[in-house]
């Protein structure tokens, strides 16, 4: 057995073997928190650490197929003889760093041969494809597993080119024991993310720019003086009578009699004037 080689090999027909002596519900859920849940870079970099051990992971399931041994797509071995199911499935495992308080939550990808039906687990499929893979959109559909690691092998990336090529390291792991993931929501992409920020920045600076236009609408609309703080509302004293004036704009004392007969004497001889110079 060699990493980063080829699976499909005597040593895995034969750990597919002894995996399946270890399906049994109710010993897997006992023992499924005690597992250990290893890093992505710790399987890939020290497969023989964690070769045929047990682990648990956590997992959105993007792809499934099943494969029937001694058929076309599958060839049958001594160790797993025509007619045994297997269950291939491929997603996005979630791996939580703590030792990195900021950036606990980490995805990576990781290829699982089930040897116990998903189907259910899994429930209605979004999409099949004509080779009969199933699909479950792009969050996938969340499931928790007890496996054997195997070996890391490699794959061609499915975006590099025939002048570029570029190769991934992938985990393999043989599932013995599903169940329904205990937390919910799924794996967020970075773009999708930064998607829901800029979305949310934009109506905020909708709602601000309508407050400051509607305020300015108002101003504009509203009379002169007319509730402004620290203006005073002016009324021309014509138009008034002396008692409702403000109290700091009425007489504090009454008129002089005196004057007041003064001016009408004088008002009176004016008059016999104007009336004096219109006859002659």
């Amino acid at each position: 057995m060699r990493d980063g080689q080829d699976w499909r090999e005597t040593a895995f027909y034969m750990m597919l073997a002894r995996t399946e002596e270890l399906i049994d519900p109710e010993t897997a859920a006992r023992e499924y928190s005690s597992l250990e849940s290893p890093a992505f870079g710790h399987l890939t970099d020290y497969p023989r650490r964690y070769r045929a051990q047990k682990i648990r992971s956590l997992m959105w399931v993007v792809k499934s197929r099943q494969y029937v041994s001694g058929s076309k797509e599958w060839d049958a071995h001594p160790d797993w003889p025509k007619g045994k199911k297997l269950w291939y499935m491929a997603g996005v495992r979630v791996f939580e760093d703590r030792t990195k308080p900021k950036t606990r939550i980490r995805l990576e990808n990781l290829v699982v041969y089930s040897l116990v039906d998903p189907t259910k687990l899994l429930g209605q499929p979004a999409g099949i494809d004509s080779d009969g893979e199933y699909f479950y959109g792009d969050r996938g559909k969340a499931v928790e597993l007890a496996a054997v690691y195997y070996k890391t092998f490699r794959q061609e990336a499915d975006s590099s080119s025939a002048a570029d090529r570029r190769y991934r390291d992938y985990p393999l792991v043989l599932a013995y024991y599903l169940k329904p993931a205990e937390r919910a929501g799924g794996p967020e992409s970075p773009i999708r993310n930064l998607i829901k920020i800029i979305i949310g920045a934009i109506i905020v600076l909708l709602v601000v720019l309508y407050m400051v236009r509607r305020q300015a609408r108002r101003v504009r609309s509203a009379p002169i003086g007319a509730g402004a703080v620290g203006t005073v509302k002016y009324t021309p004293l014509r138009n008034v009578d002396d008692d409702d004036l403000p109290p700091d704009q009425q007489h504090a004392e009454p008129v002089d009699p005196a004057l007041v007969d003064a001016v009408q004497a004088f008002e009176s001889k004016r008059n016999k004037d104007d009336g004096t110079d219109n006859k002659s």
